[in-house]
């Protein structure tokens, strides 16, 4: 497996994802797969037909798994690649009145602990929500939903120009401290633009990339040398 990339936080290949995946040791998967919707990639195809898009996800069984797709897609095509579901959560946006205004993320093989990342109380009159202030509290456990983390957009400030579909790093971030300790390697197996890898780096943990299209690299190497 010849490297494309290589630091102290993250291992790239420019491959596909089913050539090397089952020679790759790491803790956990976290992805964003092709939506198939035959959207006009420089170097890839994204329209199979139901069978091969299936099969795609059956490279993930019994694997720890997080991904990211639209509800449709998670239960028509992605639990039959990969098998149950062990949740579901919600990722709503705005977007700018389209009727798409929210993504699944879907945990196969491994359960968050919505523990784990704690968000602000909503009501700070509430005597018992005064007390557990007093006794330390730094907030709330997670809904299966989160509703603070908006769509990357053309004026982001992290937005790659030329690329779509960009995941943001603070999302990434929530499901790393969810699912993972430090130390841990996840594994990105469409790596595009490289936002887990910052995601990663953000929460000292170690990442793996694998991309086929060699232009999404570039823009990943792009981001590299911004920081």
């Amino acid at each position: 497996m010849e490297t494309y990339y290589e630091d102290e936080i993250c291992k790239i290949y420019n491959c596909k994802m089913e050539d090397i995946i089952n020679n790759l040791k790491y803790d956990l998967i976290i992805t964003d797969p092709p939506y198939n919707i035959n959207y006009k990639y420089p170097d890839y195809k994204d329209k199979m037909n139901e069978e091969e898009y299936i099969s795609l996800f059956k490279n993930f069984k019994n694997k720890p798994t997080v991904i990211i797709h639209y509800p449709e897609a998670i239960c028509n095509y992605v639990c039959k690649g990969i098998g149950n579901v062990n949740k579901i959560i919600s990722w709503c946006y705005n977007n700018n009145g389209s009727s798409k205004a929210h993504r699944s993320i879907g945990f196969f093989n491994i359960t968050p602990n919505l523990e784990k990342v704690r968000q602000p109380y909503k009501n700070l009159n509430d005597k018992r929500i005064k007390k557990l202030i007093e006794k330390g509290s730094e907030g709330a456990r997670l809904y299966d939903w989160f509703n603070d983390i908006e769509l990357i957009k053309n004026v982001s400030k992290e937005k790659i120009k030329g690329f779509t579909n960009q995941i943001p790093i603070k999302l990434l971030e929530r499901i790393i401290l969810l699912t993972t300790k430090e130390g841990d390697i996840i594994l990105d197996s469409f790596f595009g633009s490289g936002s887990l890898y910052f995601a990663c780096k953000n929460t000292n943990r170690k990442c793996i990339g694998i991309e086929q299209s060699r232009s999404h690299l570039e823009y990943f190497m792009e981001r590299i040398k911004r920081e």
